[in-house]
């Protein structure tokens, strides 16, 4: 059996300004061919997955093109155009094949899409006929539309945030298009949307655990393939967005339609459960600095670069520093001009910075102070974290800052923090800090749960707020709860 996998994955945020060029694409993550075994093999994520169940069932693996980029604004169309023709270039070179795996995302947005997904699926579906069997896997902060479902034989959403089930999905993408084609499955979807935007909320506790295992017990009912919660992507504005519940069902339609409906509504009952109140910055540390456990880790989640916030925002960095007190620290703030500055000063130099705020107004002003630079680098190392471990991080050069008592991480590339890896390259065991502070919603729950004494979200302005009524929003589809109280 041959299975041709390939990948083009997107999360965008509407709100950020201009458009996502293909260069983006191509500086992060762009392999044809056989590099997708060099970059993927033995990395926990989708595509690592779908390698090893492969090499594991003695299935031949046609490896075709993937890319991907950080969230970041929507995608140019000429972008979109020629990574279109990538994949279905390469699935028509790849010459026979049993059956399709794709790794996409569903929150994709282009110029001339607010589906990207669905438009992409159908532009492949005409290419290779009614046939191939194609199997997706997706992130479950995406929207699932009726195109989604047409034009693709299985959609599989990972279940877990923090992430943590990319490779177990991407196996199971594997074996559940082989076993298509053997003709032993026979799959059926049945989707249920609603009119909610669901701010990021942890599976790991509160009512997204709880709704996971509504979906996990009709799962493991007979003649369930799977069911899955999507919680939808709230930080963009585009006319598709919604959570969903969507079941998939052994030749059954019945049965995936029931789960399906009787969830939705489960779902709709618990609404209120997923507002969240989050403390300020100043809040936030002051909290920090008063408890007893250590590290308290604080997270600041409206400026987050994994849903498309610049990363360079000083609202938390700002009361951190005004605290300055001592075993605390940032990691990190993406500033190349800054980072820059450093490696030209020097290892042991003071230096007078303009620290972060470059972006826009929104998330914060630059903040004028005095700097030593305590460690310079290459920005380059491997992440522990369950959410793709063993996989090669590049910040570009990087400097650890120590601005009076606080330590202070400048990266040249923005991404969300998801381990403690970037801390231990520049020096710092956040085990021996009081207060670690970093950019991310929940994904850094992966790599941070079990060496923090206790967590803090702080919400500030920014474009990931977990405050939804902070956001513009325009194109949505009125009305949507929690914007709207009558819906």
């Amino acid at each position: 059996m041959r299975i041709a996998i390939g990948e083009f994955a997107h999360e965008t945020n509407t709100f950020c300004p201009g458009l996502t060029p293909l260069e983006k694409f191509q500086a992060r993550h762009w392999a044809s061919g056989d590099e997708i075994f060099t970059l993927h093999r033995g990395v926990r994520d989708s595509l690592g997955g779908m390698i090893a169940a492969a090499e594991a069932d003695g299935i031949t693996i046609a490896p075709i093109f993937a890319t991907s980029t950080e969230p970041s604004a929507t995608i140019a169309q000429a972008a979109y155009d020629t990574i279109r023709d990538h994949l279905i270039d390469g699935i028509k070179a790849a010459g026979a094949i049993d059956a399709l795996v794709l790794a996409l995302h569903a929150a994709g947005v282009t110029e001339g899409s607010d589906d990207l997904e669905g438009t992409l699926l159908g532009e492949i579906r005409a290419a290779v006929g009614p046939e191939l069997p194609i199997v997706v896997t997706l992130d479950l902060h995406g929207h699932t539309t009726r195109a989604m479902v047409e034009h693709a034989t299985a959609l599989l959403y990972c279940h877990e945030y923090p992430h943590v089930d990319t490779y177990e999905r991407g196996e199971e993408a594997i074996r559940l298009a082989a076993a298509i084609v053997r003709g032993e499955k026979r799959l059926v979807m049945y989707l249920e949307t609603l009119p909610m935007l669901i701010p990021p909320s942890t599976t790991r506790s509160g009512p997204a655990k709880k709704m996971n295992e509504l979906c996990f017990d009709r799962e493991a009912q007979p003649g369930m393939i799977d069911v899955a919660f999507v919680h939808g992507f709230p930080h963009t504005d585009v006319s598709v967005v919604s959570a969903a519940i969507l079941a998939t069902a052994d030749g059954d339609a019945a049965l995936a339609k029931e789960a399906a409906t009787d969830l939705s509504r489960q779902l709709w009952a618990m609404r209120e459960d997923f507002r969240q109140s989050l403390p300020d910055a100043e809040t936030a540390v002051r909290r920090a600095l008063a408890a007893d456990a250590r590290p308290v880790v604080i997270a600041e989640v409206s400026d987050n670069p994994g849903g498309g916030a610049p990363g360079d925002g000083t609202h938390l960095l700002r009361a951190l520093l005004a605290a300055n007190e001592p075993e605390t620290c940032f990691g990190f703030v993406a500033d190349p001009v800054t980072a820059r500055q450093a490696h030209q000063a020097g290892t042991g130099a003071r230096m007078t910075v303009r620290l972060g705020g470059k972006t826009d107004d929104l998330h914060g002003a630059p903040i004028e102070t005095e700097a030593y630079v305590k460690c310079l680098s290459d920005g380059r190392f491997h992440y522990s974290t369950p959410m793709g471990a063993g996989r090669l991080g590049n910040l570009g050069p990087m400097t650890r800052l120590v601005i009076g008592n606080v330590d202070v991480l400048v990266s040249s590339v923005r991404t969300q923090t998801l381990d403690q890896e970037v801390f231990l390259l520049h020096g710092i065991d956040v085990t021996r800090y009081r207060v670690v502070a970093l950019k991310s919603h929940q994904h850094f729950l992966a790599g941070f749960q079990h060496l923090a004494g206790l967590i803090i979200r702080a919400d500030t302005p920014g474009l990931t707020t977990s405050t939804l009524h902070h956001l513009p929003y325009q194109r949505v589809p009125r009305p949507i709860w929690p914007l709207d109280e009558m819906v």
